[in-house]
């Protein structure tokens, strides 16, 4: 029976014991916490009929268990104890209490054990049965007070009560009503029939773990909170090990919050489990098995429904699928053929002498070496060993000393020594190189010179395609810079300069005509104003520099303020083509565009912490990104999509954030000195020329291993990636141009293919220079090279 039936059951029964004019009291306490309303600590606890309903209530499968009587019987003797002193006090109020239950005793007691089991199990909770359980409760406890009497008031059972039977509440007893002893109240779960774990706690199916920092674990039916009881330190869980002897048996209820005795049905059932057997000992695993439906014939039809007509009419489609096969294999266009059997081969083992033994390409010994004239009885005198004198007579020979161990040594040769045919390998040097492809299944790619561009009288050490690929820049140590037509190979403007042009670089925007380039410590911005170009960009181009554009609040600092300086330039500058002229404190080697053209880079080698400044056109602002820098910076090269700027130095690459203000990676360039660099269009590849002859191939995602080309014989002055095919070129000081073919795939595991095609020459030698720079076109597989013989090459 669950613990709230019970609970319901008896509160309804003490209501007509007392009456309706007597105060109403609750003996019976179901739980051994409290709801908060005692005021008496000695409480009395009565046991819910003990001993009858210990044998009535006690398993609902009828086993009794042990160890609950015990307990039964250690309640009664606290009982005894307790009612010591007030049997004394209420002696003449008990005697007629004892005889008016004693007349209802008898009346009750008419009642099976079986009735009343039957009752409880139904689920119907009477008020009449509730009044007998009453009634039992009553004769029980009366039992015990005749004991006490009759014993002198004197017991032997111990004096400890249970810890759940002091937190019981008691009330004002009404007159003529003695208050029962104390009693150790049983806990209600162990009679709790219901499948629920706990039914006063109804904290729902929430985890218990949620109640760890609150002093109680629930709630029980009237919406009180359940406290959690004592568990005690570790010296009381120390004392428990050691004196109870159901220590090994006891587990912990985290619903509940109670230590729970495990029963010898109880740790049965664990022991089955854990030895991977059937948890309940009477179930039969093996049981015969029930045929439910019979495998017999049965003589009668399941259906009475008759057969078809269409199921006794042959199937015409199965017949013209007969006739088609049958038309098949008589013209031969089927034919079932039959496997055949293997049979063995035999073989006489002792005839065939070449297959004695199961051994193939048998080797035969070497034979042993005949005896020479040392090895002779009676050698001549020039082949008689040192150690011994020639023997006068045959009689006088001795024996040979070393017969036994040679012919020892010789079996065991001819038993043990390996003797196996290796094949020789002829290897070959062609067999070493792997196999490529045909350069002609690489094309396009350029082969021959298309046409030479004259005009220059110096060295020309840097050239530059427009974004659109209609004109060409070229920079010279001649003091000039010429824009060049490319489809017709025409110088349409000259520029003169105050000193050796040293770097050329056309703007990446679409909506702007400049060209920036590097003089000395100066970068000037150029609008080559051509009859070709639109008319509208020209235009533009000139209307955003006419103005100097207002700062606003912005102060430049100090280290910017005395690194660069930008300026306007005068009316004759503007006259030439001056848009923009920034001024740098140190001689500047290179410019670098971002690819929206609004940002650029600067690089001065011999700046110090200053070798990199970053420039905005629009608003004419530097800053110098770096505070310090490792090395002498050698280039510089912007990511084509992302925020990431290249810094090449003499051994190292580095990679920096520009947005997060960061390093990435840090490159070794395995290289001793480093000349150029070159980024892949997809931007996770890039290329490291150096002077020591060296040329890399990184990845961004594997740069510990480059691959290493070695095609060049003198120092790699500049290399370049094709921005549409899988291309890229080297030039050097020997005047080789490599184009190489350089396909990258999607799948990062796989290392790129690089196969090189073909060596451009042309160019002459001036002063130990030859070619300097080299650049393709944006569209077309076209690529031009400047050199110093004063000549600028288109190949095709």
């Amino acid at each position: 029976m669950s613990a709230k039936r019970k609970h319901d059951s008896i509160a309804s029964a003490t209501q007509p014991v007392f009456g309706e004019d007597e105060p109403k009291t609750n003996f019976l306490e179901m739980n051994g916490e409290g709801d908060g309303d005692s005021s008496d600590p000695e409480a009395s606890d009565i046991e819910d009929d003990s001993g009858s309903e210990e044998e009535d209530e006690g398993n609902d499968s009828g086993e009794e268990d042990s160890l609950d009587e015990d307990e039964v019987e250690a309640s009664e003797d606290d009982d005894d104890e307790e009612e010591e002193g007030s049997d004394a006090e209420d002696e003449s109020g008990d005697d007629e209490e004892e005889e008016e239950t004693n007349d209802k005793n008898e009346k009750g007691s008419k009642r099976t054990v079986s009735e009343v089991k039957v009752d409880r199990d139904s689920g119907i909770d009477d008020p009449p049965q509730a009044k007998v359980r009453l009634k039992k409760v009553k004769s029980k406890v009366n039992e015990k007070r005749k004991q006490v009497g009759v014993n002198g008031g004197k017991s032997d059972a111990p004096t400890s009560l249970s810890s759940s039977s002091t937190a019981h509440s008691s009330t004002a007893m009404p007159s003529g009503i003695t208050p029962a002893p104390a009693t150790s109240v049983r806990d209600e779960y162990e009679e709790d029939s219901s499948d629920e774990e706990d039914l006063r706690n109804t904290m729902g199916n929430v985890p218990i773990r949620w109640y760890d920092e609150y002093p109680h674990l629930g709630y029980d039916l009237d919406g009180k909170q359940i406290l959690k009881p004592k568990r005690g330190d570790t010296l009381d869980n120390f004392l428990n090990r050691m004196e109870n002897p159901d220590f090994n048996r006891t587990v912990f209820d985290k619903q509940t919050g109670q230590d729970v005795r495990l029963s010898d049905g109880d740790l049965d059932i664990v022991k089955r489990v854990m030895s991977h057997r059937v948890p309940d000992a009477s179930y039969d695993m093996y049981a015969p098995w029930i045929d439910h439906f019979t495998h017999e014939v049965m003589d009668m039809p399941l259906s009475g429904q008759p057969e078809s007509k269409q199921s006794f009419i042959p199937s015409k489609s199965e017949a013209a699928w007969v006739a088609r096969r049958a038309e098949q294999i008589r013209r031969g266009l089927i034919q079932y053929t039959h496997k055949k059997e293997e049979k063995h081969s035999f073989y006489d083992l002792w005839a065939n002498t070449e297959r004695l033994r199961g051994i193939h390409n048998h080797m035969p010994a070497p034979k042993l070496k005949l005896p020479g004239h040392g090895q002779s009885y009676n050698p001549p005198t020039e082949y008689l060993p040192n150690d011994r004198e020639p023997y006068r007579s045959l009689r006088k020979v001795p024996g040979y000393h070393f017969y036994i161990k040679e012919r020892f040594e010789r079996c065991l040769d001819l038993y043990i020594a390996p003797r196996k045919r290796v094949m020789r390998v002829k290897a070959e040097s062609k067999d070493l190189i792997p196999v490529l492809p045909k350069p002609q299944d690489l094309r396009p790619f350029p082969t021959m010179l298309g046409h030479i561009f004259k005009g220059h009288r110096s060295i020309i050490r840097s050239i530059s395609v427009h974004p659109q690929g209609k004109y060409l820049a070229s920079g010279s140590d001649d003091h000039t810079v010429k824009i060049w037509e490319i489809s017709t190979g025409r110088c349409l403007r000259s520029f003169d300069v105050e000193a050796a042009v040293k770097w050329v670089a056309w703007n990446p925007s679409s909506k702007l005509f400049l060209l920036a380039i590097v003089i000395e410590n100066k970068v000037i911005f150029l609008n080559p104003e051509t009859y070709l170009m639109d008319k509208l960009v020209v235009q533009q181009t000139n209307a955003v520099f006419r103005e100097e554009p207002d700062q606003g609040d912005y102060i430049r600092p100090e280290r910017v303020k005395t690194a660069v300086t930008w300026r306007k330039p005068t009316p004759d500058e503007w006259a030439k083509g001056y848009r923009i002229v920034l001024e740098h404190f140190r001689m500047v080697k290179q410019v670098v565009w971002h690819k929206q053209g609004d940002y650029f880079a600067t690089l001065i080698p011999e700046g110090d912490h200053r070798s990199v400044m970053m420039h905005q056109l629009s608003r004419w602002r530097s800053q110098v990104p770096f505070n310090k820098c490792k090395g002498r910076v050698q280039a510089l090269s912007f990511h084509p999509k992302y925020p990431f700027l290249y810094l090449a130095t003499q051994t190292h690459i580095r990679v920096y954030n520009l947005q997060k203000q960061r390093m990435l990676k840090k490159v070794r360039a395995n290289s001793r000195w480093v000349s150029s660099i070159a980024i892949h269009p997809g931007g996770e590849h890039f290329l490291v020329g150096g002077y020591d002859r060296k040329l890399n191939w990184f990845e961004m995602e594997c740069t510990r291993t480059p691959h290493a080309l070695r095609f060049h014989k003198g120092a790699i002055r500049g290399v370049a990636f094709h921005r549409k095919y899988p291309l890229f070129a080297s030039a050097s000081d020997e005047g080789r141009i490599i184009v190489s073919h350089g396909m990258v795939y999607d799948d990062w595991l796989k290392d790129p293919f690089l196969v090189p095609l073909k060596e451009l020459r042309g160019h002459s030698r001036f002063e130990d220079l030859c070619v300097l720079d080299v650049t393709w076109h944006p569209y077309e597989p076209f690529l031009f090279t400047s050199g110093a013989d004063a000549t600028i090459r288109l190949w095709h």
